[in-house]
């Protein structure tokens, strides 16, 4: 798109603009104006919310946490969603802002991101910051972005990012998801000191091994940005060099800022879709595993997949798709 259209299309989608400073609104408080207008001017959005509220969950108690299950049929196209290279390279961007819907707009965050509502929303207020140019999701090159807007949300939110092979539905466009805090599991079982056991220690960060959630996760928690983006770059090369790769390895990644400390939790993955998601017949179990499901809410479009799951099913899922646990713990030994 050459520069002056670009500059145009941007400015008709954007609602208001957040660059920091004390002069600018708090970024809460467009983010909330934004989807209570959101709501108002765009029907599909309301429709969509309205298929959010008829959706329905549950509590299934697993071997020492718990998921909550969500039957929710709006999410359909995006369990199903190809991702392969050839899928996407069909198709155009619907996160490019020359192609989002004609009533869609966002945030313009720092220049850089368009906050929008997710028009197939798992939560109230769920949205997807989506980098303005077309450039491939990746996650250590744009983790001080990541960074940034845990700390400029504040206290009320959680961001989410999906590796492009396990839970991107967009993998060709660089993106992160905002929800409200306290949503997921995974928020509160990172809280408990008897789940996580240190493994490494820096100044102004700690990396943890989460113990007995039947998926690999490390945490890594700290009151300074630069340390846990040093940590996480340095779990990341371990990572690279026990699966032999250059490249990203499969993950994804829950992050929030409560007060001064900031946390991540990042779920290395070993495949992106369960065996059951690909049997034939009354067999298949449509859950397709993103970061929302790591973290500890199964989302499923299928009543009947809604009301079979159980923990032993569930566990074996978990298993099936995060990373091995010698790997995991050989990840952890190189940790330089």
């Amino acid at each position: 798109m050459a520069a002056p259209r670009f500059s145009s299309v941007l400015r008709e989608k954007t609602y208001a603009a957040y660059a920091g400073g004390e002069d600018s609104k708090p970024l809460c408080e467009l983010y909330l104006e934004l989807m209570d207008e959101q709501k108002r001017a765009w029907p599909d959005l309301r429709q969509a919310y309205e298929s959010m509220g008829r959706a329905v969950d549950r509590e299934i108690l697993c071997s020492g946490f718990t998921v909550r299950v969500q039957h929710n049929a709006g999410r359909i196209s995006s369990t199903l969603a190809p991702v392969s290279g050839g899928a996407t390279n069909g198709r155009p961007c619907f996160l490019c802002p020359g192609n989002l819907p004609l009533h869609q707009q966002g945030i313009l965050y720092r220049g850089s991101y368009l906050i929008l509502p997710n028009p197939m929303p798992v939560f109230p207020f769920h949205s997807t910051a989506a980098h303005v140019r077309h450039r491939p999701q990746a996650f250590a090159g744009n983790l001080w972005a990541f960074l940034s807007l845990m700390h400029d949300l504040g206290d009320g939110w959680t961001l989410l990012y999906n590796g492009p092979r396990c839970g991107a539905s967009a993998p060709d466009h660089l993106h992160f998801q905002v929800v409200p805090a306290g949503r997921l599991p995974i928020e509160t079982e990172v809280k408990n000191p008897g789940r996580l056991s240190p493994v490494r220690r820096t100044e102004g960060a700690v990396i943890y091994k989460a113990e007995g959630l039947k998926r690999q996760a490390m945490v890594l928690v700290g009151r300074k940005p630069r340390a846990i983006a040093q940590i996480f770059r340095a779990s990341l090369k371990a990572l690279q060099h026990v699966l032999s790769i250059p490249d990203e390895p499969m993950m994804n990644v829950v992050g929030f800022a409560r007060g001064d400390l900031f946390s991540l939790v990042v779920f290395p993955r070993r495949k992106h879709r369960p065996d059951a998601f690909f049997r034939p017949g009354g067999d298949r179990i449509l859950v397709s595993p993103a970061v929302v499901e790591m973290a500890g809410v199964l989302v499923t479009p299928a009543e009947n997949d809604f009301e079979r799951l159980d923990a032993g099913t569930i566990e074996a899922i978990f298993e099936e798709v995060s990373l091995e646990e010698p790997l995991m713990d050989e990840a952890f030994q190189c940790l330089e």
